[in-house]
C-alpha cells in the first residue's frame, strides 16, 4: 500500500505547480422572490475578464485569485445587475459569497433562458439524488470515466451498500439478487438467466451508460416488488454538440495473457459473439430418443459432431473497440437528437483453481470428498448497440425512442484433475460450456407539461431476452496407472450419467409488454407553496419458454475395452457408436427439463405531496399491484404441474423530509414492498452445476414475501459537487424465500439446493457516504485539485426459518449473500488546465455465506478481498486522449472457506479451503479519438 501510495502522489506532482498566494471565491447564486436557482447568471471580477456562469444549481467558482480585495459583478437578463464590494480573498483559502437578484420591476418583452440539463456529471447526479423524494445513491458517466471498469457489475459495485456476486449479480444492502429490481429507464429489464432471479449487469457495458441510480426506499409511483433496492440504469441521450469518437484499448492478464489458452471447437466467424450453429444440435435430429432402438439409435448417436477434445493457443491481449456517434439537428422548429453506439470486446482468463469438498464432520474430523485441480480457460465476447433518438417538439413537449441491444457469449473451457476419494478413482475430468446471451429493449417515452401545473410522462416497451447453452459437454477419465499415467475413458453400465459423460443443451426466450403513465398535478397551497398530486398505472406482461435436452452415453453389452483405453476423439468415432461392441446414446431428458410460465401486472398509485412547513415536506401514498404468476411443467414421473397464482397488495408508503437549510436535510421513509417467485423457483427443472456440484430443483408451492421497510438519513451538501450523508435502515421480512440444501441427498460432493419460504428475517444497517473536494484545506495546490471519495455500510441481518424447514437446516444466521461490512475508497487528481487525470480506488466486502449449509455441514463463506486500482487519463491536443491503468493490484486470493472446527473463526491455515484462486492484476492502455 505504501508505494500504490507514493507513486499516486508521484503521478500528481506530474501537473503540480506552487501557487502558495492564491485563493478562491465561490458560492450561489438565487432568485431573490423564489430562491431558486439562477442558471447561466455571471458573476465577474469588476474591472477584469475574469469570470465564470452558474450552473444547475446556481453555484460559480472563481479559483486561482491572487490574494487581495475585490469587488464582483452578478448580473442576468432581466434581473438587476448587483455589485458585492469589499470581498476579500486570503491566500490558500475559500470566500463564500452567496446572494440573491431582484427582477426588473419593468421589461419590454418577455426574455427566456432555456438551458439543456446535462446528467452525466457529478453535480448533475447529485443534484438529482438531492431532489429525490426517496433516499437514492448514485454514479454518473463522469464518474464511471475514472475508473477501468469495463461493464455494468464493475460499476455499479462502487455504490454504498452495494455488492456484486459472481461477476455478474447485485446484492444491495446485504440482500441477494433475487430482493433486487433492475430497470432500464422506466421499465424492468429482461432476465437471461435460467436458474437465479436477476439481471446480469455485465451484459451492459460501462461506455453505455449515462449515470445509474439505486432507489432504496419505497414509494407509491415505484415498483412494489423489490427489498433491497431499485437499480435504474440510464443510457445515454441527447448530446450537447455533435460528435463521432472512436475507443480502442488492451489489456494485459497477469497469469493468463500469452499463456497457453485451451478452448472447445468453435466454428467459423466465432470471433462475432453470435451462435454460428456449430455446436447446435442437427437439423434433423430426432426430438426424443425413448422410442427408437437399433439402427436408428446408431444413426442418431453418429449424427453428432466428435468434438470432445479442446484446441490450443496462446491468449492474446483482451481488445475492446467502442464508435459513437452524436448528432442534434434542427428540423423547422423540431429539435432532434440521435445518440448511436457500438461496442466490442473480446476478453480471455486462465484461472487455475483448487476445489475440495468434505462430508458433514464426525467427531470434528475431517471427511475429504475429493481434492481438484482446475484449469479454467473462458473466453468472453460482447457486442452492444444503443441507438436513441429524441425529438424536442417545444420546451413542454418531448418524445424519446430507445433501442438497447447487447449479445454476450461465453465459451468455458474446464480441465479438472485430482482425486474423488468418496469415489475412490483419480480423474481427469473435462468440460466445454458455451452459453449465448442477448437482450433487446425498446422504449417510446413521452413528456408533456401542460401549463406550470400539468405534467404527463408515459412509456411504451418491449424487451426480449434469451439463454442459449447449445452443446454441454462433459467426460470423464480415471487414471488406471499412476506411474504411466495410463488412462481409462468412463462409460457407465446400464444407465448414463450424463454429468460424467453427457450433452446437455437448453434455450429460454422471453418476452415482456410494458406500459405506463404517470401524472403530476400542482395545486396552489397557502400562498406561493403548492401541493403535488401524482397518479399513474403500469402494465407488464411477460411471458418465458424454456426447454432442455440431456443426452448421455453408455456401454453396449460387450464394449471393447481398447476404446476406453483411447483417447475421448477415438470413442466418438463413428464405428464406435454401435449397439453391440461400442458405446450408444441415451436419452436422459425427464418431463421435468422444460416448462411455460407467464407473469402479468398491473399497477395503479396514488400520492400527494405536503409541504407542511416551509422547511418540513411529507410525500404520503399508496400502490395497489395485482399479480398472476402461471406455468406450465411436469414433474419428473410426468405428473402435470399447473401453477396459477394470482395475488393482490396494497402497498403503502411515506417520505418525510426536513430542510434544516439549503445545504442539509433529513430523511425518513418507510413503506411496505413485496417479494415474489421467480419462475425458476418455482419449476420442477432440475440443474447441475459442474463447477461446484450443486443440484438445483423448484418448488411450486412458494409463497410471495412481504417486506417491511424503513429508513433514516442525514444529507449535507456543502458545495452543488459534494456530500456527506449517513443513513440507518430496518427491514422486517415475511416469509422470505431461501435457498437450502437437501442434507439427505447427493453423494461424491454433489449437493442438492431446492427452494423454500422461511418464517421470518430481520436486517438493519448503517451506510455512510462522502464525496469531498480537498480544495482550500492545506496551502498545496497539489490537494486543492483532488477529491476524495468514501462510502461504507454496516450491515446485520438474521434469519428464522421456523417450524419443519428448520429441521436439518443452517438457522438463525445471516441472509446468504449478506456482507457485515462494504468499503469503497477512492482519491481523484484533476488538473483541469492539462486535461489530466489520476484515480485511487479500493473496495473491500466482509465475509458472506456463498452457500447455506445444514447440521454437521456448517455453511461456506466467500472471504474478504482488497481490491486496488490505479487509472489515469490524458488529453492530448483537442482530438486524443490516453487512458489505462493497473486494476486488482494486490491480486488477493478468491476463497471459499468452510468453518469446519466450528470455533466462530475463519483461518485458512486451520479450516477447509472450498474453492481457492488468483484472478490476476489486469494493464490497461486505451486510445480514444475525436474524428469529428
Amino acid at each position: 500500500m505504501k508505494h500504490i501510495l507514493i507513486s499516486f502522489f508521484l503521478l500528481c506532482s506530474l501537473g503540480y505547480q506552487a501557487n502558495a498566494q492564491q485563493g478562491t471565491i465561490r458560492g450561489t447564486i438565487k432568485d431573490a422572490k423564489t430562491q431558486e436557482a439562477l442558471i447561466g447568471a455571471t458573476v465577474r471580477v469588476a474591472g477584469t475578464t475574469t469570470g465564470a456562469s452558474t450552473d444547475v444549481e446556481g453555484f460559480f467558482t472563481l479559483p486561482k485569485l491572487s490574494a487581495g480585495v475585490y469587488s464582483l459583478e452578478v448580473s442576468f437578463v432581466s434581473y438587476r445587475t448587483e455589485t458585492i464590494a469589499n470581498v476579500e480573498v486570503q491566500a490558500d483559502k475559500i470566500t463564500e459569497v452567496n446572494t440573491a437578484l431582484l427582477e426588473e420591476s419593468t421589461t419590454l418583452e418577455e426574455v427566456r433562458v432555456v438551458a439543456a440539463r446535462e446528467t452525466n456529471t457529478e453535480i448533475s447526479m447529485i443534484s438529482e439524488i438531492k431532489a429525490a423524494q426517496q433516499i437514492v445513491s448514485g454514479i454518473s458517466a463522469q464518474q464511471i470515466a475514472r475508473t477501468l471498469d469495463r461493464d455494468a457489475s464493475q460499476v455499479v459495485r462502487r455504490v454504498p451498500g452495494i455488492t456484486i456476486v459472481g461477476d455478474r449479480f447485485i446484492t444491495i444492502r446485504g440482500l441477494n439478487q433475487r430482493y433486487n429490481n433492475v430497470m432500464l429507464h422506466n421499465a424492468f429489464t429482461p432476465s437471461m438467466e435460467t436458474d437465479v432471479k436477476a439481471f446480469s449487469f455485465d451484459i451492459i457495458p460501462s461506455g453505455q451508460i449515462d449515470r445509474l441510480l439505486i432507489y432504496k426506499s419505497p414509494a407509491a409511483e415505484l415498483p412494489g416488488e423489490f427489498a433491497g433496492g431499485i437499480v435504474k440504469i440510464f443510457t445515454k441521450n441527447i448530446p450537447n454538440e455533435n460528435s463521432i469518437v472512436f475507443d480502442y484499448s488492451t489489456t494485459f492478464r497477469q497469469g493468463t495473457t500469452f499463456s497457453d489458452f485451451d478452448q472447445a471447437e468453435t466454428g467459423p466467424n466465432y470471433w462475432t459473439g453470435f451462435n454460428n450453429g456449430y455446436q447446435d444440435l442437427p437439423k434433423f435430429f430426432p426430438a426424443s430418443l425413448k422410442n427408437i432402438s437399433g439402427a436408428q439409435l446408431e444413426q442418431a448417436g453418429r449424427m453428432l459432431r466428435n468434438n470432445w477434445d479442446a484446441t490450443s493457443q496462446t491468449a492474446t491481449p483482451d481488445q475492446r473497440f467502442a464508435l459513437t456517434g452524436n448528432f442534434r439537428m434542427n428540423l423547422g422548429k423540431l429539435k432532434i437528437g440521435n445518440v448511436t453506439a457500438v461496442n466490442y470486446s473480446d476478453s480471455r482468463t486462465v484461472f487455475n483453481v483448487d476445489r475440495k469438498e468434505f462430508n458433514a464432520n464426525v467427531n470434528n474430523e475431517e471427511q475429504v470428498v475429493y481434492d481438484y485441480d482446475d484449469r479454467r480457460s473462458s473466453r468472453n465476447i460482447r457486442v452492444g448497440i444503443i441507438h436513441n433518438w429524441a425529438v424536442k417538439i417545444n420546451e413542454n413537449h418531448s418524445i424519446e425512442f430507445k433501442n438497447l441491444y447487447n449479445q454476450n457469449s461465453i465459451g468455458t473451457y474446464v480441465n479438472r484433475t485430482g482425486q474423488n476419494i468418496e469415489g475412490n478413482f483419480s480423474a481427469d475430468i473435462n468440460s466445454f460450456d458455451q452459453v449465448y446471451r442477448g437482450i433487446y429493449t425498446g422504449q417510446l417515452t413521452g413528456k408533456h407539461q401542460f401549463g406550470k401545473a400539468t405534467t404527463i410522462d408515459w412509456v411504451a416497451g418491449y424487451n426480449n431476452s434469451y439463454r442459449e447453452q447449445p452443446d454441454y459437454r462433459r467426460y470423464r477419465a480415471d487414471i488406471v496407472d499412476p506411474a504411466t499415467g495410463r488412462k481409462e475413458l468412463y462409460v457407465p453400465v446400464g444407465s448414463a450419467v450424463a454429468f460424467f459423460l453427457g450433452r446437455f443443451s437448453s434455450r429460454m426466450d422471453e418476452n415482456a409488454y410494458t406500459g405506463g403513465l404517470n401524472l403530476t398535478q400542482k395545486i396552489a397551497f397557502r400562498g406561493e407553496d403548492f401541493i403535488e398530486l401524482k397518479a399513474g398505472a403500469f402494465y407488464e406482461a411477460k411471458d418465458r419458454a424454456f426447454r432442455a435436452r440431456n443426452l448421455g452415453y453408455v456401454r453396449t453389452l460387450s464394449t471393447s475395452q481398447d476404446i476406453l483405453l483411447g483417447s475421448v476423439t477415438n470413442l466418438f468415432q463413428p464405428q464406435n457408436i454401435n449397439n453391440t461392441n461400442g458405446i450408444r446414446i441415451d436419452e436422459q431428458t425427464n418431463p421435468n427439463d422444460s416448462y411455460d410460465a407467464t407473469n402479468t401486472l398491473g399497477a395503479g398509485y396514488v400520492s400527494v405531496n405536503i409541504p407542511l412547513t416551509k422547511k418540513l415536506n411529507a410525500i404520503v401514498g399508496a400502490r395497489y399491484e395485482h399479480n398472476t404468476q402461471a406455468l406450465n411443467s411436469s414433474l419428473l414421473n410426468g405428473q402435470p404441474v399447473a401453477v396459477s397464482y394470482p395475488l393482490g397488495k396494497l402497498l403503502p408508503s411515506a417520505n418525510v423530509s426536513y430542510n434544516f437549510n439549503e445545504k442539509s436535510l433529513l430523511r425518513f421513509a418507510y413503506g411496505m414492498t413485496v417479494n415474489r417467485p421467480e419462475f425458476r423457483e418455482l419449476a420442477p427443472f432440475a440443474f447441475f452445476d459442474f463447477d461446484y456440484n450443486i443440484v438445483y430443483a423448484g418448488n411450486p408451492t412458494l409463497r410471495t414475501a412481504t417486506v417491511q421497510n424503513a429508513d433514516l438519513r442525514y444529507e449535507f451538501y456543502p458545495t452543488p459537487a459534494e456530500v456527506i450523508s449517513v443513513a440507518g435502515f430496518y427491514k422486517r421480512f415475511k416469509d422470505p424465500i431461501e435457498a437450502l440444501f437437501d442434507a439427505g441427498a447427493g453423494s461424491q460432493g454433489i449437493k442438492n439446493i431446492n427452494f423454500g419460504n422461511a418464517n421470518a428475517a430481520t436486517s438493519a444497517g448503517v451506510e455512510i457516504e462522502i464525496k469531498k473536494s480537498l480544495n482550500g484545506l492545506t496551502g498545496s495546490t497539489l490537494m486543492d485539485r483532488m477529491s476524495l471519495l468514501f462510502n461504507t455500510a454496516l450491515i446485520y441481518s438474521k434469519v428464522d426459518l421456523g417450524g419443519s424447514l428448520a429441521v436439518g437446516q443452517s438457522d438463525n444466521r445471516p441472509l446468504q449473500g449478506q456482507s457485515p461490512y462494504i468499503v469503497n475508497l477512492g482519491l481523484n487528481y484533476n488538473d483541469q488546465e492539462h486535461d489530466f487525470q489520476v484515480n485511487a480506488l479500493y473496495n473491500v466486502i466482509g465475509k458472506r455465506i456463498f452457500a447455506v449449509g445444514f447440521d454437521g455441514y456448517p455453511d461456506i463463506y466467500e472471504m474478504p478481498r482488497n481490491v486496488l486500482d490505479l487509472t489515469f487519463s490524458k488529453g492530448i491536443g483537442k482530438r486524443w486522449s490516453v487512458k489505462g491503468g493497473v486494476t486488482d493490484i494486490l491480486n488477493q486470493t478468491n476463497l471459499l472457506l468452510q468453518d469446519g472446527n466450528l470455533d466462530g473463526k475463519f483461518d485458512r491455515r486451520n479450516d477447509q479451503i472450498i474453492q481457492s484462486f488468483r484472478p490476476g492484476s489486469t494493464v490497461q492502455l486505451g486510445l480514444s479519438y475525436r474524428i469529428l
